[in-house]
C-alpha cells in the first residue's frame, strides 16, 4: 500500500486518544496533526465511553494504566458494541497477562511508552491496512450491490415490457361485449389468461370474422421460458395476422394449411406444440375443431348434461402436421369450456390433481367469473400456466322485468335510481348486497347520463372539474340533449340456492370500443372507466353491446352473507 493512499486514507478517518497524562495527549496530537479528519482527545475512559456514544470513530488509541478504569477494560466495554474498530493499546508495562487480555480483545497492535514518531507512525501504518482492506471490501459490496440494483431495475422493465408483449399477442374481438344471436339470444365469450412466470408458453385470441362467425384458439408450447414463450408469440401472431387479412373470406382447412406449413419451419427439432382452433358458427348453430393433443372440450346441454369433444390431431412438430376438422352442432347446448392442460394438471393442497372436480365445477357454473372462483379457492397457486374460454348462451329471461325509461335529466334519474333500491329490499336482498348493487347500479346508470347521452368525455370531465364548473356543464347539456331517452331493465330471480340479478341500461349515445378495456386493466393507475372497474370486481358478467351504448350486467347472490 502506498505512502500516498495512505495518507489519503487517514484523510477520511476519526481518531479517539485516550490517556490519562495531558503532556501525552498533546504529544500524539502533535506527531499527528493534519494527518487526520478529526482528533479527538479524552483524559480518562469514562470521558471516552461518552465521546464513543455520541460520535463514530475509525480507530482508537488508548494508554493501559489509568485511573478508576484502564485500559484494557476500557477496551472491553467498547466491544461489547463495536468489534471491528481496530485499537492500538499503550502501555509501558511488559506483564504477559496484559498482552493476553489485549489479544483476547481483538487488539490490533501495541505501542510502548515513552512514545516516539516514527514508531507510531509504524504502528498506525501496520493497523490501517485491515481498515483499507474492510473499506476496499465494502467498496466492492456497495458498487455490487448498486449493480444488481440496475440489474434488477432493468430486468424488472424487460420482464413488464415481455408480460405486455404477450397480452399484445392475444386478441379478443369480443373483449367485454356480448354478441347477438337473435333478438332473444346473447352470446357471452369469455377469456381467462393466468401465466405461472412472465414467459409464458400459452396465448389466446377470440376473434370476430364475419357477421355470423367467431375464430378462436388457445395456444400451449410444451415446456418452459424463453423456448416456448417465443414459439406461443410467434404463432399466436401469424394466427392473427392471417386472420385480419383473409377475415370475411376465411376458410378453415386452407387456414390450417398455411399455419402448418409456417410454423413446422419455426419449430426446434425437440418442440412440441399444443393448440386448439375452433370455428363457432352462431347462425348455423356448428362448432368446427381441429385440436392438436389439447384436454378435450366440456359442454353442457340445456338441460345440463356434460358432453366432451376429444383431441382429433397428434400435437404439432417438425414431423407432423397433419390436421383433421370435425363438426359438432351446438344448437342445444348452452356453454362451452375450452382450456390448456395447465388447468387440469394443477394440485390441489392435498396433492389430488384438479382435474378430479373439473366437470362437476363447470356444470354448477353459471359465468365465466364462477367458475374462476370455485377454481382458484382450490388452487389459489398454480404450477403451470392456465390459459381457458368460457362461452355461453344466455336465452333472454322470459319473465316480466321490470322495464324503465327516462329523459337525460337527472331529477329523473335519481328517482330511477331509489326505485332500484327500493326494488332490491322489496325483494328481500340483504342490506350489504342492496348497497354494494345500488353502488353498481349508479356508476353504470351515470355513466350512460355523463358519457353516454350528455357525450362527456372522461378528459373533458376531470378538466371541468378542476374548473369547478362540471355541475353547470351538465345542466347546459342537459338542454341540448335532455330529449335522449335511457332504458332501463332488472329483473331477480330463483338460481339455485340463491338469487340472480339482471339489469342492463341503454343509451342513445355514440358509443364506445370495448377495447379500451384491456388498456385500463393493465393501466390500473388511470382513473378512466372507473364505474367499469368497480363493476368488474363487484359483479359475475359484465357485458357490452358491440356498439358500447347498451350495458348488460349478472350478479349472484348467495342465500347467506359469506
Amino acid at each position: 500500500m502506498t505512502e500516498t493512499y495512505t495518507i489519503n486514507i487517514y484523510k477520511d478517518m476519526n481518531i479517539l486518544i485516550v490517556d490519562d497524562d495531558s503532556t501525552t495527549l498533546q504529544l500524539f496530537k502533535l506527531f499527528l496533526k493534519n494527518m487526520f479528519k478529526n482528533i479527538v482527545l479524552a483524559k480518562n475512559a469514562k470521558e471516552a465511553l461518552s465521546y464513543f456514544e455520541e460520535e463514530n470513530f475509525d480507530l482508537l488509541i488508548t494508554d493501559y494504566q489509568m485511573p478508576t478504569i484502564n485500559g484494557i477494560e476500557l477496551i472491553s466495554s467498547i466491544r461489547k458494541t463495536n468489534k471491528n474498530i481496530p485499537i492500538i493499546l499503550v502501555t509501558a508495562s511488559e506483564e504477559y497477562e496484559v498482552y493476553q487480555q489485549a489479544l483476547n480483545l481483538n487488539v490490533t497492535h501495541s505501542l510502548t511508552k515513552p512514545i516516539i514518531q516514527e514508531a507510531l507512525h509504524d504502528v498506525l501504518n501496520q493497523t490501517i491496512e485491515p481498515i483499507y482492506f474492510y473499506r476496499a471490501t465494502q467498496k466492492i459490496k456497495r458498487e455490487e450491490l448498486e449493480q444488481l440494483k440496475d440489474q434488477k431495475i432493468y430486468h424488472k422493465k424487460q420482464e413488464k415490457q415481455a408480460f405486455l408483449k404477450e397480452h399484445q399477442a392475444i386478441r379478443n374481438d369480443f373483449y367485454y361485449s356480448y354478441y347477438q344471436q337473435e333478438e332473444d339470444v346473447l352470446w357471452y365469450l369469455d377469456g381467462s389468461y393466468r401465466p405461472y412466470d412472465i414467459l409464458s408458453g400459452d396465448t389466446y385470441s377470440i376473434r370476430s370474422l364475419d357477421e355470423k362467425r367467431a375464430f378462436f384458439f388457445i395456444i400451449d408450447a410444451m415446456g418452459k421460458g424463453v423456448s416456448a414463450s417465443v414459439t406461443s408469440i410467434i404463432a399466436s401472431s401469424y394466427i392473427n395476422h392471417l386472420i385480419d387479412t383473409y377475415k370475411q373470406d376465411f376458410n378453415f382447412t386452407n387456414f390450417m394449411q398455411e399455419f402448418n406449413n409456417y410454423i413446422t419451419k419455426s419449430l426446434l427439432n425437440e418442440e412440441v406444440l399444443s393448440v386448439l382452433f375452433a370455428e363457432l358458427d352462431f347462425f348455423e348453430q356448428t362448432l368446427s375443431v381441429s385440436s392438436y393433443g389439447m384436454p378435450p372440450i366440456l359442454m353442457c346441454d340445456k338441460q345440463n348434461n356434460l358432453i366432451k369433444i376429444k383431441t382429433n390431431n397428434l400435437p404439432i412438430s417438425v414431423h407432423n402436421s397433419k390436421f383433421n376438422i370435425q363438426c359438432h352442432e351446438v344448437h342445444n347446448i348452452d356453454k362451452m369450456l375450452f382450456y390448456s392442460d395447465g388447468l387440469i394438471e394443477s394440485s390441489l393442497e392435498n396433492g389430488e390433481l384438479y382435474f378430479s372436480h373439473l366437470k362437476e365445477d363447470f356444470k354448477n357454473s353459471n359465468t365465466c367469473s364462477s367458475f374462476l372462483r370455485k377454481l382458484y379457492s382450490k388452487v389459489p397457486n398454480p404450477d403451470d400456466d392456465i390459459t381457458l374460454l368460457f362461452f355461453q348462451k344466455r336465452q333472454l329471461k322470459k319473465e316480466k322485468m321490470v322495464s324503465l325509461s327516462c329523459f337525460t335529466n337527472i331529477k329523473e334519474i335519481d328517482i330511477v335510481i331509489a326505485n332500484f333500491h327500493t326494488y332490491l329490499i322489496d325483494k328481500g336482498i340483504d342490506h350489504i348486497h342492496t348497497s354494494k348493487l345500488g353502488m353498481i347500479f349508479t356508476e353504470m346508470i351515470m355513466n350512460a347520463y355523463e358519457h353516454g347521452n350528455l357525450q362527456i368525455s372522461n378528459e373533458q370531465k376531470k378538466k371541468l372539474l378542476l374548473e369547478g364548473k362540471f355541475e353547470n356543464e351538465l345542466r347546459q347539456r342537459e338542454l341540448s340533449y335532455g330529449k335522449k331517452e335511457m332504458k332501463i331493465n332488472y329483473l331477480i330471480y330463483t338460481e339455485g340456492k340463491g338469487k340472480c340479478l339482471k339489469f342492463d341500461i341503454e343509451d342513445e349515445g355514440e358509443g364506445f370500443d370495448t377495447k379500451i378495456f384491456k388498456k385500463l386493466i393493465f393501466d390500473t393507475s388511470s382513473v378512466n372507466g372507473r364505474g367499469f372497474k368497480i363493476a368488474k370486481k363487484m359483479v359475475d358478467a359484465i357485458y357490452y353491446s358491440p356498439k358500447g351504448n347498451h350495458v348488460i350486467l349478472h350478479k349472484y347472490i348467495p342465500s347467506h352473507i359469506s
